[in-house]
This record gives C-alpha cells, sequence and structure tokens, in this order.
C-alpha cells in the first residue's frame, strides 16, 4: 500500500535533494508531485489529495501554515502533513500541533531520523486506510444488498460510488461465480481476486458479495480506457482460470448485462441468474455471458414421464445396470432438451421426494440412506451435471437396494398376514387371486411363495383349515352335516362330505361316531 507524497519547497535544490536522499520506498512512499509555492500546492491538493505533504513554512503567496489551515478547513479526507523549516520558532510549532500536522523537522534534514519518522507515519496511514475501507465496505455491501433486494430507496450513498470508484456513467457489470463442489470461506476468495489485479485502484472497483454455500457476486466497475466489454470478457475468463488452477475445482463464471448506471445493478444481477439457468446446457466450460444466451431458448419443463415411470420400476427391481443407463439417458435429457437449471432441480428433487415417499409406505427408515442428506441439499449448493449424476446415481443405487430389501421383508411378513388371514376368513369363498390383490401381491408369485414358506400349496392348505374346523365342529357339537358344512364355507353339503372323506378318509357321520365311540 503505497502513500503518495507532494513535497512543497520555494527552493528547488531542497526539492531536489528530498527526493535524491530519502529512501522513500522503503518508507512506503512514492514522490507524486512537487510545488514551489502554497497558492499552486494548494489548488493540486484539493484535486489529488495526496496521502503526506511535506512543506517548508516561509514561501511566496501562500505560507506553509496557511496551506495547512486552508487544507484542514476546507478538505476532508484530508491529507497528513509534515513540515521542514529552518526556523525553530516554538509560535511555529504550536500552530502545527494545532492543525495536527505529524511532526516539525528541521533543517538541514537528518535522513535517519526523517525516515524514522516516515515509517512510523506510514504505519498510521495504513491502519487509517484499512478502517476507512472497512468503513466503506460496510456501506457498499450494506448498499448493494438493498439495490439487489429492492429495499433501496434512499438516493446512493457518496461512499458507495466512491468505493467503486464510479460515477452515474460508469460501467457496471454483476457476476456469479460458483466453486463446484466446495464450500471457500469468501474472504479467502476476495484475497484470491484481489491478487489477481495489479492495482490499488483496480482493487477498489470490485465488490464482492458472499451468496453462501460456494457462490458468490462479484460487482465489477470499470473507469480504464479500455473497450470495456471486452476488458470484462477477458477478466470473467482470467479470473475462472486462475481460481481453477489455485482451488483445483471446476468454477463457474456467470456474466449479467452491463449497465452504466448504480441504480440499474439490479438488472445487471437478475441477467447474471438468467445467465446460470443455462450452466447445464452450455457443454464448454467457458463463462456463460447473458448477452450471448439472451436470445436463445432454455425450457423449463418437466422430464418425461415414460423415463420417469421407468426408472421408478428400475428402482424397486434393484437392478444396477438398467438403473444407470436410465440415469445416462436422463443426463443427456436435459442437455439435448435444454433444460434450465431449475428444471433439472425440479426433475431431480421429484425423483427424491418420490423414493422417500416409497420407503415410508413399506415401513421403512429413509434415514438409513446415507446419500440422502447431500440429496436434499443438492441445490444449495453450486454442481456440475456430471457432479449432479454422479451424486444421484449413488443414492438411487442404495435407495433401490434399501426398498428392495424392505420389499422382501414385507412379503415375508405379508406370506404370514396371509396365513393368518386364511385361519380367520376360511368362511369366505376365498381365491388366490382374491387374496393376492388384498395384500398387493402378484397372485403368481404369491403362490409360489406360500408354498415355499409352508411346504403347501394355498389351494389345499385352505381346504386343510376348513376340514379342521368341521372335524373340531363333529367332535364338539351336535349340528348336523349340512349345518357343517355351511359353517365351514361349503354351499354345497355334497362337495363338503366328498372333500372331508378325501382328506380324513372317513365321512363326517363315521368320523363323528368313530370320536364318540371313543368316550362311550
Amino acid at each position: 500500500m503505497i502513500n503518495k507524497v507532494f513535497l512543497v519547497d520555494d527552493d528547488r535544490f531542497v526539492r531536489k535533494g528530498l527526493k535524491s536522499i530519502i529512501d522513500w520506498e522503503s518508507c512506503g512512499y512514492e514522490v507524486c508531485a512537487e510545488a514551489d509555492n502554497g497558492e499552486d500546492a494548494l489548488e493540486y491538493i484539493k484535486h489529488h489529495t495526496p496521502d503526506l505533504v511535506v512543506t517548508d513554512i516561509r514561501m511566496p503567496v501562500l505560507d506553509g501554515l496557511q496551506l495547512i489551515k486552508e487544507v484542514s478547513e476546507s478538505l476532508n479526507p484530508k491529507p497528513s502533513f509534515i513540515i521542514i523549516s529552518g526556523y525553530s520558532d516554538f509560535k511555529y510549532a504550536q500552530q502545527a500541533v494545532k492543525y495536527g500536522v505529524h511532526d516539525f523537522i528541521l533543517k538541514p534534514v537528518d535522513k535517519e531520523e526523517f525516515e524514522k519518522t516516515l515509517q512510523i507515519l506510514s504505519e498510521k496511514l495504513k491502519r487509517e486506510k484499512i478502517m476507512t475501507r472497512a468503513r466503506e465496505n460496510m456501506i457498499a455491501t450494506s448498499t448493494l444488498e438493498n439495490i439487489l433486494t429492492g429495499k433501496q430507496e434512499e438516493p446512493l450513498e457518496h461512499n458507495f460510488l466512491k468505493r467503486l470508484n464510479v460515477s452515474y456513467g460508469g460501467p457496471l457489470t454483476y457476476l456469479i461465480i460458483e466453486v463446484n463442489k466446495m464450500i471457500v470461506d469468501v474472504s479467502k476468495l476476495q484475497d484470491m481476486i484481489m491478487r489477481k489485479t495489479t492495482t490499488e485502484e483496480e482493487n477498489e472497483s470490485l465488490l464482492i458479495r458472499d451468496h453462501g454455500q460456494g457462490s458468490f457476486g462479484l460487482l465489477v466497475s470499470d473507469r480504464k480506457e479500455l473497450v470495456y466489454s471486452e476488458d470484462i470478457e477477458l477478466f470473467a475468463e482470467d479470473l475462472q482460470k486462475r481460481m481453477e488452477r489455485q482451488l483445483d475445482k471446476e468454477v463457474s463464471v456467470f456474466v449479467g448485462k452491463t449497465v452504466n448506471a448504480p441504480s440499474e445493478i439490479k438488472e445487471s444481477y437478475e441477467t447474471a441468474k438468467l445467465a446460470a439457468q443455462f450452466k447445464y446446457v452450455k457443454s464448454d466450460k467457458r463463462p456463460i455471458f447473458y448477452q450471448d444466451v439472451e436470445n436463445e431458448s432454455i425450457n423449463y419443463i418437466e422430464l418425461d414421464q415414460k423415463t420417469h415411470n421407468l426408472l421408478m420400476e428400475q428402482i424397486e427391481e434393484y437392478n444396477s445396470t438398467t438403473i444407470l443407463q436410465t440415469i445416462d439417458e436422463i443426463i443427456n435429457e436435459f442437455k439435448t432438451k435444454e433444460f434450465a437449471r431449475d428444471a433439472v432441480k425440479t426433475s431431480i428433487n421429484r425423483f427424491v421426494h418420490e423414493i422417500v415417499k416409497t420407503i415410508k409406505t413399506l415401513e421403512g427408515n429413509e434415514q438409513d440412506l446415507s446419500t440422502l442428506p447431500s440429496m436434499l441439499h443438492w441445490s444449495d449448493h453450486p454442481y456440475t451435471l456430471e457432479q449432479i449424476k454422479d451424486m444421484f446415481s449413488e443414492f438411487i443405487i442404495e435407495a433401490s437396494k434399501l426398498i428392495s430389501q424392505l420389499n422382501k421383508d414385507n412379503v415375508k411378513g405379508n406370506i404370514h398376514k396371509i396365513k393368518r388371514y386364511i385361519d380367520t376368513n376360511y368362511k369366505k369363498n376365498l381365491t388366490l387371486k382374491q387374496i393376492a390383490n388384498h395384500f398387493y401381491m402378484n397372485p403368481v408369485y404369491m403362490g409360489q411363495l406360500f408354498k415355499k414358506t409352508y411346504g403347501v400349496y394355498f389351494k389345499d392348505y385352505f381346504l386343510q383349515v376348513r376340514i379342521n374346523e368341521a372335524k373340531k365342529m363333529l367332535r364338539q357339537t351336535d349340528l348336523r352335516i349340512y349345518e357343517i358344512a355351511e359353517n365351514v364355507g361349503f354351499s354345497n353339503p355334497d362337495y363338503f362330505v366328498t372333500q372331508f372323506e378325501k382328506t380324513v378318509g372317513a365321512t363326517p357321520t363315521k368320523y363323528r361316531n368313530k370320536v364318540t365311540d371313543k368316550f362311550l
């Protein structure tokens, strides 16, 4: 942070001596100009505001103390002053202190003493500049926030314009920068961006706004005599390359429309957001400029329903190969049909929410998915389409495995429920298809699983339950055969007798008599 020094002395040799003897650079200064009288010096100071004025006292037209008085009363901020004089009059020193002069040095100047004074003052100026910059940044950041959120009703603060080195007619451009798949401290990014610029004036032409989660905004102004549209393109491309090199991450840059008044900054911001909608459409990784895409189409549509249903079916079938193939097709559809960024977000989130719903329906716990937290909040962070594909694929495979396991567990549980259902509803005219529909199962699969679990076919088990209940009634009641047949679900008594005899090896009457004879 170099301080600018203005030398004022009516003696040309004194000025020349100061310039050559003192090591200004090592003390943190550069001599920017000189004058031989107070009047010319006053005019220069008013227009250029140096950081330090080194002045003699006795000069023609306007002496040193009058110069200091004029500057102190008319300028804010004002430069620091060091008086160099051949007069040790206490009155001069007293007046110098009154006007806030940093030091009063007698001629001939002692090199070491003067350089020590300069170094002490340099540290003081550095602290003051940091504090001033912090205040201006707070005002500028707050004002920018109000502009972008539509809350700025009052005229723009002078400090806001000063902080950006712009007037009401200067070009301004809002950039959105995203560091993909990385949370970055915006203060570190600020240091990185500031190192990219070469001068303090260029630094002051930048204002950073933290969007959070690895995304931030950059308001760029320009006062240089360059073709601004070309300059901002070079700046954006160079910034992207530098950040990618230093962070070792992919960086996306979206450049809004260039505007010519601070009151129009919101328009530049909104158009930068529109440019960001093309993030998953553009195949190259260069910055996306609103001016290049404003006439291009972008689609806010939903994923094809057939494709959506296909993936959901494959998830329930737990076939990793077909799942990954379909995800490839979905990502390709996002590109070929030019899905807007928000449309991609909607399509991905729809799958996530439907999968969570399916897991809950199967009485599972979606929190068992280690990949779920990142998928619930993925759209809050910047990612490339390839990174989204990798995250989504990992989530889908894990979810498919869980759903498959839940289905197996539920089927096993359902088979036991089906058995209990038959045990309590044997009077009804049950069929395999009716029970399968009741338990939301495929009839063929249910029949096979029932046989595998209990070693008997559904039809035979159903008959056995009825016959066992009939045997109980024959033993414990004096109901007639046709009444028992009706109570166990047979509408035709003769058919009941036939099935009973076939199963037990005796007619119902013989079975009753045989059992009764045992107790006589």
